[in-house]
């Protein structure tokens, strides 16, 4: 018989999904339970959803999971949630708008605005992220601007994952360190809002949620969340992160220097340090892990396999996002395409781009084809883009902060066999696959969660169950191709310029 409060129930609110799980103390999640929602692009570069489906999503995940587990073997609940965004909540925690989240571009012109309040660079210094639309403050401030009435009523800005922690503890105005410090409203030195550039902004301090460590327990589940899932009421509740500090965790990452590579959604390069490191272009960014103490430095790039997703559905002919069979014959199709893809090309910037360029007027780019050309080469040009997107964020990191000796690939594109064959060849260094690399993001909200309750004495203590899958060494010959036509890719962006800023100045 199973012993009781064994278990930790993590509920990870991604871009395209929910995901609950239930983990033991080995890392190993028992139970799988996965919803999926949408994402609403009502404009150009604008880009919602609804937390109230993401909110019915999380009590219907948690009755599922619990029906073939007893509720009392949950020893605590772990959090983790898309990152950037901006729900504007009242008193009572209820959603006055869709959640404006990281792909949204919106706030081009309040970016301009505060940059008139601050220099850039003092900004950059300040908050240790560029001045970008697809950050929380500039959101803040579109609100105030355009719907005064929602801003009048908005007693927090809460980002996904507080969101649900609100409604499952009844605690509103709660945030951790991590998904603090990408609002770009913190002061990433002294570790708490930067008041004197939200008031200068006209913004109140009022509205910005209390920071805690991503383990503090003190919210525990309410009897409505019991009616409605099952749930003991009572169960403690860690506020967890923001998706890329729970991923860090899940990856094994905790001593500085360490580094990992997530693709989903959206994608990026990440290592950890002791504390922030500023590029002079300003081309990565820096937030707080959920301790409060360490800092990730982390180059993303907006469309990773979303950006498959869509050439997938839209070049390839394969219209069933979900169907295995059809992304396994993409990438058996691609397999057949040498490095380089005989000159096809592809930039993967179909949501604007972040690092390095952080140009909301960026589009997506294939390039390069011929007759001679199909769509075998097209779909290598795809997983390449996204790579040689990587590859400019890791080069980045690695040229500012430290060199890197491992990578650990992880995320919903790591269950593909070629990203990491190619991410070596492009790192020049092994890349080791996640055991789970799909729930990478949810075994650190369940890390966090169990150094809270006291399941793991620390997280360098729960880095031990975290295990790899396979290893991808360096392919000399593909390497050598990849020498030569990276520095092809890396001049598309500059070249295509002014013709995607022509495309902006239409309205396109």
């Amino acid at each position: 018989m199973a012993s009781e409060r064994d278990l930790i129930l993590t509920l990870d609110a991604g871009t395209s999904g929910l995901k609950c799980n239930l983990f033991n103390a080995r890392g190993e999640a028992v139970r799988t339970v996965r919803r999926a929602y949408g994402t609403e692009y009502p404009r150009h570069n604008w880009a919602e959803q609804d937390p109230n489906v993401i909110l019915e999503n999380v009590f219907s995940a948690i009755r599922e999971a619990l029906e073939q587990v007893g509720a009392r073997r949950i020893a605590c609940v772990g959090l983790s949630g898309h990152m950037n965004g901006c729900i504007p909540v009242d008193a009572d925690g209820n959603a006055l708008h869709p959640n404006i989240i990281h792909a949204d571009a919106r706030s081009e012109k309040q970016v301009r605005a505060i940059a008139k309040v601050i220099d850039p660079a003092e900004f950059y210094r300040l908050t240790g992220n560029r001045l970008d639309a697809h950050y929380t403050l500039p959101k803040m401030l579109w609100f105030k601007e355009n719907l005064p009435d929602v801003y009048k009523r908005t007693r927090w800005w809460l980002n996904t994952k507080d969101y649900v922690y609100g409604h499952l503890t009844g605690r509103f105005g709660q945030t951790d360190y991590s998904d603090a410090a990408l609002t770009i409203a913190m002061d990433i030195n002294r570790k708490v809002w930067a008041e004197e550039l939200i008031r200068s902004l006209g913004l109140s301090m009022e509205q910005m949620p209390k920071i805690l460590v991503g383990h503090d327990m003190r919210g525990q589940t309410t009897r409505d969340v019991y009616r409605k899932t099952g749930l003991i009421a009572g169960t403690p509740v860690a506020i967890g992160g923001g998706d890329a500090a729970c991923t860090a965790r899940g990856a094994g990452v905790y001593e500085p220097g360490s580094s990992y590579t997530y693709i989903g959604s959206s994608a990026w390069v990440s290592q950890l340090m002791k504390r922030p490191v500023l590029d002079p272009q300003a081309r990565i960014f820096n937030f707080l892990d959920m301790d409060g103490e360490s800092c990730h430095i982390c180059g993303t790039v907006q469309c990773g396999a979303a950006a498959f997703d869509w050439a997938r559905a839209n070049l390839l002919g394969c219209a069933e996002p979900k169907d295995m069979a059809d992304i396994s014959r993409i990438e058996n199709m691609a397999r057949q395409s040498r490095p380089g893809a005989e000159g096809v090309m592809f930039l993967p910037t179909l949501m604007g781009s972040r690092t390095p360029y952080w140009d909301a007027n960026t589009r997506g780019i294939l390039m390069g084809f011929t007759l001679y050309h199909d769509r075998k080469h097209i779909a290598r040009a795809v997983y390449e883009g996204v790579a040689y997107a990587l590859n400019s964020c890791k080069e980045i990191i690695a040229e500012c902060a430290s060199p890197m000796k491992s990578m650990m690939l992880t995320g919903g594109g790591a269950r593909s066999g070629l990203w990491p064959d190619i991410l070596a060849a492009l790192f020049g260094l092994p890349v080791d696959v996640h055991q789970t690399p799909g729930e990478t993001t949810s075994l650190g909200a369940a890390i966090t969660a169990g150094v809270g309750i006291g399941m793991f004495r620390s997280y360098e203590d729960a880095a031990s169950v975290v295990r790899t899958r396979s290893r991808h060494p360096v392919n000399p010959a593909w390497r050598d191709a990849y020498l030569r036509f990276y520095p092809i890719y890396a001049e598309l962006y500059e070249k295509m310029r002014p013709v995607t800023d022509a495309l902006a100045a239409q309205g396109i």
